[in-house]
């Protein structure tokens, strides 16, 4: 793959590109939509078990799985199919970096609610650790 190519406007919004991804890209966008979908179902019956900050957690991974999974295999197909100007390169190449941010927004959010529950669970301990028993 040349990547030099991911400069030129040019290439990334030619509106009927003559040929689909190479079949190793063509792998790894499979690999990355289908594995979103598997963690959207996962993180949905993770979800229904758990009742505390972590559900908001796993609502979110479940929220990411399946808008990643769902819009990427759409565009995916686009272009595949090579359908007129839906199917140009710069949507599937900006979907992958949006995805990719909000992923990591979602690592960032699991760091600080992890942070805050065990201050809570300290803040709860030297509380009860003034109840009479």
């Amino acid at each position: 793959m040349d990547l030099a190519r991911l400069i030129d406007i040019s290439y990334l919004f030619q509106s009927q590109p003559a040929e689909g991804f190479s079949w190793p890209f063509r792998i790894v966008l499979l690999v990355i939509f289908i594995g979103a979908l598997v963690l959207a179902i996962y993180s949905g019956l993770r979800a229904k078990k758990t009742t505390s900050v972590i559900k908001r957690v796993w609502s979110k991974f479940q929220l990411w799985g399946w808008s990643a999974g769902l819009v990427g295999l759409l565009l995916f197909s686009f272009r595949e199919l090579q359908a007129i100007y839906i199917g140009a390169r710069v949507y599937i190449l900006a979907w992958l970096i949006i995805i990719f941010i909000w992923f990591i927004s979602i690592l960032f959010f699991v760091r600080k609610s992890k942070a805050t529950k065990e201050a809570r669970v300290e803040k709860d301990e030297e509380y009860n650790k003034w109840l009479p028993k």
